[in-house]
């Protein structure tokens, strides 16, 4: 799933209501990861091919676009998906258009912030990218479990800081609890969009609760083959 995310392969169906989450829920959703407690379930569609992935999928998860038509929509799990996303940015990686972002993605992620483990605190929090290349080790919570871009990382800051001994064993610790997160994942495989939708209608109201107008807008969504929407 992780590498899904990081590959770009996933994106929310385009009838979901933006990212939503603010900082103390990206806080919460790496305390559950770090502690090593479940992260819910995710539900993805995999429609067939004769399905338009552009019109029933949004153009991004969080700031990574997919290069190619992406396999997966989200339909259950985009904040946290999206927060994992946002968690992989690096100094000095691109940003989106502001203007394309969520009211909850320019708080949180809009001004170059990073959620990143710090070695020197010992704990996790929000840093600007610039302190990230700062006096002490601070490493972008997204990149902990993979060695193929934390070890590079953590070799380039050694030719410009110590890094002690210490400091490598907590954060393969935190390597090793986002390696094992818990997290079920139910995919829809060849439904239809009318299918889809229907999945979507029956889990829509779990999390932060979507108003009338979140809704409304889902179930605008002009599929000809989508059943009538329920009575709110």
């Amino acid at each position: 799933m992780l590498r899904d995310v990081a590959a770009g392969k996933l994106v929310p169906a385009s009838f979901q209501r933006p990212y939503v989450w603010r900082g103390p829920d990206v806080e919460a959703f790496w305390t559950s990861i770090t502690k090593e407690w479940p992260i819910g379930s995710i539900l993805i569609w995999e429609p067939d091919a004769s399905v338009d992935v552009s019109r029933v999928g949004r153009t991004r998860l969080g700031p990574i676009e997919p290069a190619g038509e992406p396999k997966g929509i989200i339909l259950d799990g985009q904040n946290r998906l999206a927060t994992f996303a946002w968690s992989l940015r690096m100094p000095g990686d691109p940003m989106p258009d502001l203007s394309l972002l969520s009211e909850a993605e320019r708080e949180v992620w809009g001004s170059k912030q990073l959620f990143v483990f710090d070695t020197h605190e010992r704990r996790a929090r929000f840093a600007h990218e610039d302190e990230v290349m700062g006096e002490h080790l601070i490493v972008p919570a997204g990149i902990v479990h993979d060695s193929t871009k934390l070890w590079p990382f953590i070799r380039k800051r050694e030719k410009q800081i110590d890094i002690s001994d210490e400091a490598i064993t907590w954060l393969d610790h935190f390597g090793k609890a986002v390696r094992s997160a818990q997290c079920t994942t139910t995919i829809l495989d060849r439904a239809s969009p009318a299918d889809a939708l229907d999945a979507f209608r029956h889990i829509a109201r779990v999390g932060v609760p979507m108003s009338e107008q979140d809704f409304a807008d889902a179930m605008a969504w002009a599929l000809e083959d989508a059943p009538a929407a329920p009575s709110l």
